[in-house]
């Protein structure tokens, strides 16, 4: 298996297993769209493609026909063969940009973009280029070049390679949105946005030395303006039915992946845990992580091969810091439950995203934690637009919304002592739980994160954090109808209870950060807990020992109250 490779040409010279997307070529030459925008989640084969279409197109004293006469692009006849090996190519993959500053991911593009260009050095070494051209070219290459240089690299060395080999550039940019996001969490994103609406706006638009452009990420950011007056531009992302079978495996393919290795009687599992995306609208195919496909085929364990923390940032950030609402809905995904129907937007502003749930929701299913169950387009009246109920695709995103959640949970507890915390919660040891909650928030986080905006969203997504804490023993409830009103969180014993005790949480955000008024907010609380008999569901499955906890806060000030 290409575990980590993706280079096309690697795995050919290396005789390695690979599964035939070589259509995609004939799909990208017969599209009437000069450049294409392929939106697809992380390591479902986007850079594998895009080293694919390099190799088909780039011309060089290298003959590689070789590397497709076995597949089936070569079998479509001489009208394909003929365009093998015809044209210039211009690289560039950005997924490295992945530092916490613009200075270090700038000057790690311009290092690309230099590279790009000194790969093509037949270009300059004959003395054949015009003096401003040579002297850009020289600045590039030594890094004293200007933003507006480096901008304009890519068109520059697609003017040249155009003139001197007679046929139009065939230029492929991946993972172009990698930048965006490492911008987007650590704060430099109109920095990122603004150079590269340069460097893509020049190298795409209205280029005259352009045969094909492709680019790859993992979401279409369109209204970011980084495009803008792009009207050649043809996008493609998992609600499109465009080449929707050329970025995961099919159904098919994994068959025949784990039958040519042995694997057959394993499918059932292989589905259940790597199964469940869905590509398109229209006509839309079931498609598998092949990333976790290769690796189980190789390491024959069912366990989570796609997630990578340090990817997944801005997924925590999304999840630990957003409303009240969304937490609550992530609640019922961890419980394989349905949210929706949603609006389903697939363009992402980045700067947008955590102010609105539906936007949330759209870049989560976008870049692969979420899948659509259907879709269903609205054309007329106000609720206008793409809706679909959402829902987590399978066994290995689960554990990853379950691992990240405990994870956040255990880091948030001041010195690690999660277990302590709930044992105390669960015991009905109020004392130690409030003490050890007024460190967590005191220690933890910044007055930003709990302030009167942000407060019930710590809190909430603290009870997600004891829903996955628990969840072996308790079932953790919350804002559910019970009695005669509806509770803030109930932990439940599961099966008969073996004497444990049932616990109600009632938060309360105190109107005024005087001690009096947090301590009315407490006594309102658990008020509501009797008047709204919320221990009836409890009672009704023989838990007779119930812990009532009133919990008020007001920014970084927590009390906790038993009642009787």
């Amino acid at each position: 298996m290409p575990i980590g490779v993706d280079d096309f040409k690697a795995i050919y010279e290396r005789n390695l297993y690979y599964v035939d997307k070589s259509m995609f070529i004939k799909d990208i030459l017969d599209d009437g769209a000069e450049v294409n925008l392929i939106a697809r989640p992380r390591r479902f084969g986007k850079t594998l493609n895009l080293s694919m279409l390099r190799y088909f197109f780039e011309k060089t004293e290298e003959d590689r026909k070789s590397l497709f006469r076995n597949l089936d692009i070569w079998q479509q006849g001489e009208r394909y063969q003929q365009e093998q090996g015809k044209y210039p190519v211009i690289t560039l993959t950005m997924k490295s940009l992945k530092m916490n500053t613009w200075q270090n991911n700038y000057s790690r593009l311009c290092a690309l973009l230099a590279t790009e260009i000194e790969r093509h050095s037949y270009l300059y070494e004959k003395g054949t280029l015009s003096s401003n051209d040579n002297y850009v070219i020289n600045r590039i290459l030594d890094r004293s070049a200007d933003e507006s240089e480096y901008g304009g690299s890519l068109e520059l060395l697609s003017r040249l390679l155009h003139a001197y080999h007679g046929q139009k550039v065939i230029i492929l940019v991946d993972e172009y949105d990698t930048l965006l996001n490492e911008a987007y969490i650590y704060g430099f994103y109109d920095k990122a946005a603004n150079f590269l609406r340069i460097l893509l706006g020049e190298a795409f638009k209205s280029n005259i030395h352009l045969r094909k452009g492709v680019m790859t990420g993992i979401f279409r950011v369109a209204k970011e303006s980084i495009f803008s007056g792009l009207n050649n531009l043809k996008v493609s992302t998992i609600i499109q039915d465009e080449y929707k079978e050329y970025f995961g495996f099919t159904e098919p393919e994994v068959q025949k992946t784990l039958e040519d290795f042995g694997l057959t009687k394993q499918v059932g599992e292989v589905i259940k845990w790597y199964n469940g995306y869905r590509f398109g609208e229209e006509r839309p195919l079931t498609i598998y992580n092949p990333w976790s496909i290769i690796q189980y085929a190789d390491q024959r364990k069912l366990v989570s091969y796609w997630v990578n923390t340090s990817d997944n940032l801005i997924v925590r950030k999304l999840v630990t810091e957003g409303s009240g609402e969304i937490q609550q809905q992530v609640a019922a995904l961890l419980k394989r439950q349905e949210i929706g129907p949603i609006r389903i937007d697939d363009t992402i502003v980045y700067r947008d995203v955590e102010r609105s749930s539906e936007t949330i929701w759209s870049f989560l299913l976008i870049s692969g934690y979420l899948k659509t169950v259907n879709l269903e387009r609205h054309t007329e009246g106000m609720l206008r637009g793409l809706f679909g109920m959402l829902t987590i695709p399978n066994e290995e995103v689960h554990d990853f919304f379950a691992e990240m959640l405990s994870s956040w949970f255990s880091d948030t507890v001041k010195g690690g002592s999660a277990i302590k915390l709930l044992q105390a919660l669960t015991d009905g040891d109020i004392a130690t739980f409030s003490g050890m909650l007024q460190e967590t928030v005191l220690h933890a986080f910044s007055y930003h994160d709990v302030g009167d905006d942000r407060s019930e969203s710590f809190y909430h997504a603290f009870v997600l954090g004891l829903l996955v804490y628990l969840d072996k023993e308790y079932e953790v409830v919350s804002n559910r109808e019970s009695g005669y009103g509806r509770h803030d969180v109930m932990i439940v014993p599961r099966g008969n209870g073996e004497g444990r005790k049932g616990v109600i949480l009632e938060f309360k955000r105190a109107d005024k950060l005087q001690e009096e008024s947090i301590d009315a907010a407490l006594d309102a609380a658990l008020r509501q807990i009797e008047e709204k008999q919320y221990e009836a569901v409890l009672r009704s499955r023989g838990i007779q020992n119930v812990i009532k906890l009133g919990v008020a806060f007001k920014g970084k000030q927590v009390k906790v109250k038993g009642g009787e």
